[in-house]
């Protein structure tokens, strides 16, 4: 498969090429790029052909697959002009600023029978399956999550600080509080609740911390934000076990990890090789393509731009 990536972000560079590029059923790589890329270095990152334009690259790839990766306020357009062209969409998150609009996005991908998709990759690292296991083993008895997504604050001239470019905390980081509770809980929360920790000079927020409620006693809670040291944790307790995983959510490729357990018969650690799970999410996506049956794709996307609104809601941020 063919595929065009519309902006040639930072994630692209670092993550989603080097994914692309390791992976047999990918042909090969056009890039749509305004920054003024120097093409003379472009083999480094791509071996198709580089576009200055996003809607000429659109009518001219070969490209069966479109990723998306522009400030969050261009996704929506970007997305809809892919599918328009008979094109499947992968969009980074969040996919798309508010429920209804991810819906509209959803619906015209659907009448065209093409997949659309989120790349919310960490739940695609063999190192949750260990917890999504022992839970599974345990019937999610009594599910505690507690979660920590933060890091120092960037440039001031990143796009996160600019409400109008989809900027902010609850777009920037929230994808990972709803993801982790449609993978480990898979139902919705009953109650949700959002305070806002911090605001930038520029008025986004940047920290927030947020509470799920589930049937049978679950919860999930967690604080979010780009405001203090880097903090990249989950922590997982069920009646018989405590599950930590540092480096969770942002696991670099080449990383060895360890999935820490406490249970009954003591402390235990479960070593993880390194896996790349921007890899193992195109491998999903390719597969669901091929299969000719990407609604769970659309479906997590959906879900979880649902909740996140909830989250915006209760946080005063929509």
């Amino acid at each position: 498969m063919d595929v065009l990536i519309i902006g040639l972000s930072s994630l692209v560079t670092r993550r989603v090429l080097p994914a692309l590029k390791t992976l047999s059923q990918v042909d090969r790589i056009d890039v749509a790029t305004r920054r003024g890329a120097n093409l003379t270095t472009r083999k480094e990152w791509t071996h198709g052909h580089v576009y200055q334009d996003y809607a000429d690259a659109l009518k001219r790839t070969p490209a069966q697959l479109v990723y998306v990766s522009l400030v969050n306020s261009e996704h929506e357009r970007w997305t809809q002009a892919a599918l328009e062209q008979g094109k499947h969409v992968v969009v980074d998150k969040p996919a798309f600023l508010g429920a209804k609009r991810a819906e509209r996005m959803v619906e015209l991908a659907a009448k065209h029978d093409l997949c659309l998709a989120e790349a919310t990759v960490f739940g695609y690292h063999p190192q949750l399956r260990i917890p999504r296991q022992m839970l599974a083993d345990a019937g999610r008895s009594t599910l505690r999550i507690s979660m920590v997504l933060s890091f120092p604050p960037m440039d001031p001239g990143n796009f996160r600080y600019q409400a109008a470019l989809g900027g902010g905390a609850l777009w920037d980081v929230g994808p990972y509080l709803v993801a982790t509770s449609r993978i480990f809980f898979g139902s919705e929360p009953v109650t949700v609740d959002c305070r806002v920790l911090g605001r930038s000079d520029t008025n986004v927020e940047i920290a927030f911390t947020a509470l799920g409620t589930f049937p049978g006693g679950g919860s999930l809670v967690g604080q979010f934000g780009f405001d203090t040291a880097y903090v990249n944790r989950l922590q997982l307790i069920d009646r018989t076990h405590i599950i930590e995983i540092d480096r969770a959510f942002t696991t670099p490729a080449d990383y060895a990890n360890t999935v820490r357990v406490t249970g009954a018969d003591g402390p235990l650690s479960v070593d993880v090789a390194p896996a790349d799970s921007f890899r193992c999410f195109f491998e999903h996506v390719l597969g669901q393509i091929a299969a000719h049956d990407p609604r769970g794709l659309a479906a997590d996307l959906l879900a979880d731009s649902r909740l996140l609104e909830r989250y915006r809601h209760a946080a005063g941020a929509a």
